[in-house]
């Protein structure tokens, strides 16, 4: 499907809701009326007509489609022309569908193939992530994938190694604005657009009034879930609007060149054909070489993607898959799907604010691991509070949206630690920075994938709206200043702490689940757990603590098999845990207490080896290291004296 030029010719392909009256419309360069081609009955197969217009056509550089007196965009169109100013009213009639793909060279570009226990992935918007000034980007290139290339040093000192980009084919992203209930709150610049006056008396209806068409109010979709067209790139991402194709693919190398995977996410509603769904798709991962989907919405899509042999090896992301027809009761030679849920995310969410009856599902979901497919944890996604927010509000705060605080999900199980919204009291101010470095903790402990939504990493915040879906201005923007204020630049040094933490130790990150099990007969569990008592965890519906100890000698290719006891206490008064014994010749060492600004920057030797004491809502890091001694050690020892 679709139209393109083969040597001199142009080879059309094209689905109509008629039968007669339909062809296509060729335009040279700088031509608004362009050669109307009208197809005849010997090429309609059903309501296709699939022909070749032959002659000399290299004078033809763009089309649109026709059906009686209706002119439109090809759907399979793999670059349109129009859509290049972004939140502008756009007369559909007046786009342009380009016939030929931009050459490209991708030299040796190779896809990274990372497998999900060896991943960190980070979800942005394109637009939003570099837009604001505060992003350090040059001007030209904000908002843009070339000023998403500008940040790929950091996002490597982050270790990051996949960025999931939010909604980036092409779309109109103006949606009729719907009753205006905001209480008398104005909605802020860069959440609606009113489409400028015409030459003509145009009468529009908008909520059962009849306007003048100059007063149409618009409402910017700036997450883009809609329906789009999917085979062409974005033009308002795109720092020269006439080559956002090749830039996003110079975006794509760039990544891969440092072992970063791109990851697309797209919406497809429950009208949209699977033929284009699955050529879609394919599309983007043969011509754009990106690493993956994130598929949201239409649920055919994910059995139609993952079963097609082309795709078979890219990744492959959904709420959840049904292993049974895909796999046929055969095990994946490589896990290439992921569940994409949210049940982690509740569930420490919870235990993070000390709710009762939490602790159970906390300690299954960070474990939870599948050998059919990978499971990515979060604590915040796109959608929801950012985690600065998380901690700081209760209540949602989106009158700004213009739908009267209506919008957006109410049940957040966030805490505000003592006050909502904004504070200068500094107790406060220090319970949500530890908050929200316990939030981290969990999420890079937990054995699913992690990925962190950009910007929660230095305090980024939305001011209590969670769901800015219309929000292009500072609210639906990151706001970089924070990255440069203390808390923030400790808080991003945590992060690199943590994810430097995860891949040194293969134990932290493993493959398979846990067995929780002595399986190889060393004396302890691969994962076992404790509290105020070593052996003796407190699981009851009031339990706010858990000790979780990770059994290093299970990994025979860590060169050091260190062991790790991590101490959760979420209650609110100190707890004392009961340390696990460690081998002969090992010693327990304090590598963070959240409770502690820089505790993680150096490791602390303990006196005591047999308890510790967390602070209320705290989360400590032991390692515990040395060679243990063996028999065949003590063996030696004894032939030596």
């Amino acid at each position: 499907m679709g139209i393109q030029r083969v040597d001199n010719s142009i080879r059309v392909c094209a689905a109509f809701d008629s039968k007669t009256g339909c062809g296509i419309i060729l335009f040279r360069e700088n031509d608004k009326k362009g050669e109307k081609i009208e197809f005849s009955e010997e090429h309609r197969y059903g309501n296709v007509f699939s022909c070749v217009i032959t002659g000399d056509t290299s004078e033809y550089k763009y089309y649109m489609l026709f059906d009686d007196k209706k002119t439109f965009c090809d759907p399979y169109a793999h670059y349109i022309e129009g859509f290049d100013k972004w939140a502008k009213p756009v007369d559909m009639a007046s786009l342009r569908c380009r016939i030929d793909d931009t050459p490209y060279d991708w030299e040796s570009d190779k896809r990274p193939r990372r497998k999900y226990e060896d991943s960190f992935i980070y979800t942005l918007h394109v637009r939003g992530y570099t837009k604001s000034p505060s992003s350090g980007v040059e001007l030209k290139k904000r908002g843009t994938y070339s000023g998403l290339c500008e940040k790929l040093t950091y996002l490597k000192s982050l270790g990051v190694t996949a960025i999931e980009i939010m909604p980036s084919y092409e779309m109109c992203v103006l949606d009729n604005a719907g009753p205006e209930r905001t209480n008398g709150v104005n909605m802020p610049e860069g959440s609606i657009s009113r489409v400028a006056s015409s030459a003509r008396k145009v009468m529009v209806s908008e909520d059962g009034q009849i306007k003048d068409h100059a007063n149409q109010r618009k409402k910017i979709n700036f997450w883009g879930y809609k329906n789009g067209f999917y085979f062409a790139p974005r033009t308002a991402y795109a720092q020269a609007v006439d080559d956002a194709d090749v830039e996003f693919k110079d975006m794509v190398k760039l990544f891969h060149k440092h072992g970063i995977e791109v990851i697309m996410q797209f919406y497809f509603d429950e009208n949209v054909p699977q033929d284009i769904m699955a050529s879609a798709i394919r599309h983007w991962v043969f011509n754009y070489h990106i690493d993956g989907v994130h598929l949201k919405g239409n649920g055919a899509a994910p059995l139609l993607i993952a079963s097609d042999p082309a795709l078979s090896d890219i990744k492959i992301w959904y709420y959840g898959f049904d292993y049974g027809r895909l796999y046929k009761g055969k095990a994946p030679e490589m896990r290439t799907l992921a569940e994409y849920r949210d049940e982690f995310m509740y569930s420490s969410r919870r235990f993070l604010k000390g709710d009762d009856n939490s602790l159970n599902d906390f300690i299954r979901l960070m474990l939870s691991n599948s050998p059919d497919a990978g499971i990515v944890n979060f604590i915040c996604d796109y959608e929801g509070f950012r985690l600065c927010d998380l901690v700081s509000y209760e209540h949602k705060r989106n009158e700004l949206n213009g739908e009267n605080n209506t919008d957006g999900n109410p049940n957040n199980f966030s805490w505000n630690c003592g006050i909502e919204g904004k504070t200068r009291k500094q107790s406060i101010l220090s319970l949500r920075y530890k908050q929200i470095k316990n939030a981290l903790t969990m999420l890079f402990f937990s054995q699913g994938t992690p990925m962190l939504f950009g910007g929660d990493e230095f305090l980024n915040s939305q001011d209590g709206n969670n769901n800015p879906y219309c929000q292009d201005n500072a609210t639906g923007w990151v706001d970089w200043k924070e990255a440069s204020r203390p808390q923030g630049e400790a808080l991003i040094d945590y992060v690199r702490f943590l994810s430097n933490l995860r891949f040194k130790y293969k134990i932290l990150h493993e493959s398979k689940p846990f067995k929780l099990m002595d399986y190889k007969a060393c004396g302890y569990p691969d994962l076992s757990y404790h509290g105020t008592e070593a052996w003796r965890p407190d699981l009851s519906n009031y339990s706010h603590c858990i000790g979780m100890l990770y059994c290093g000698l299970y990994e025979q290719s860590d060169k050091e098999q260190d062991f790790f006891y991590v101490a959760y206490n979420m209650h609110w008064t100190p707890v004392k845990f009961a340390l696990p014994k460690l081998p002969e010749g090992m010693r327990w060492k304090l590598l963070n207490d959240t409770e502690n600004t820089e505790d993680f920057k150096r490791m602390q030797t303990l006196k005591d080896q047999e308890n510790i004491e967390c602070a209320e809502r705290s989360v400590k890091i032991l390692i515990g290291v040395g060679k243990p001694v063996t028999k065949n050690t003590k063996k030696r020892s004894s032939v030596n004296k």
